[in-house]
C-alpha cells in the first residue's frame, strides 16, 4: 500500500493540514523522523478509495520512544465527503504490544446535501473504555436527546484487545 504522510489529517477536507514548517504532506524521511520524537505530530494516510473519494481511514501516530495509534475509520456519505465513523485508540504498553484502552462510535443521521458538510453532526456517540484488568465502563450520548448513560464492565474480554506493534508500513493491522 502507498502511504502518505502528513502533520495533521483534516477529514473534512481529505487532505494534510499545513503545519509551521510543511505545507502539509511530508516525505516518508520526515514522517520516520517523527515517528519516534515525543511532542511531534504525524498522520498515516493510506490512498483514496476511487469508488468513494475519500481515504477509509487514516492513523494518528503518537510519537515516542513507544508510539500510540489512533485508527479513524471513515464513511462516505457522498462523493468525496466523509465523516469518521469510529476511531480505536492503541495505547502502547511496552515489549512491543499495544492495547485498545479507547473505542467510539458515531452514529449519523441523513446527509443533505443543501447544507454544508459541517452541518452534518453525530446523533449518538458510544465510548468504550477498557482496562488490562478486564474492568472498563462503556458510555451512551444521545446528542440529540440531550441524555447520557454510563455502565461499569468487570468482565471486558481482553485478549482480543491486544496487538503486536506494527512494523514501520505494516498498519493495516491495526484496523
Amino acid at each position: 500500500m502507498q502511504w502518505r504522510f502528513c502533520g495533521m489529517f483534516n477529514y473534512r477536507l481529505q487532505s494534510a493540514v499545513p503545519d509551521d514548517r510543511w505545507l502539509g504532506w511530508i516525505d516518508e524521511g520526515e514522517a520516520r523522523r517523527r515517528f519516534h520524537v515525543p511532542g511531534e505530530r504525524l498522520a498515516l494516510v493510506p490512498p483514496v478509495d476511487e469508488a468513494t473519494g475519500i481515504v477509509p481511514f487514516y492513523i494518528t501516530v503518537t510519537p515516542g520512544a513507544d508510539p500510540s495509534f489512533t485508527v479513524s475509520r471513515q464513511e462516505a456519505v457522498a462523493p468525496g465527503v466523509g465523516v469518521v465513523t469510529s476511531q480505536s485508540w492503541w495505547k502502547n504498553v511496552g515489549g512491543g504490544r499495544l492495547f485498545q484502552d479507547i473505542a467510539v462510535v458515531w452514529e449519523f443521521g441523513e446527509y443533505n446535501p443543501e447544507l454544508p458538510v459541517a452541518a452534518h453532526r453525530a446523533v449518538r456517540r458510544w465510548h468504550a473504555y477498557n482496562n488490562e484488568d478486564g474492568t472498563g465502563r462503556v458510555e451512551e450520548h444521545d446528542l440529540v436527546a440531550k441524555t447520557f448513560t454510563k455502565a461499569r464492565r468487570t468482565d471486558v474480554p481482553v485478549a482480543d484487545l491486544y496487538l503486536p506493534v506494527p512494523a514501520w508500513g505494516e498498519w493495516e493491522s491495526l484496523v
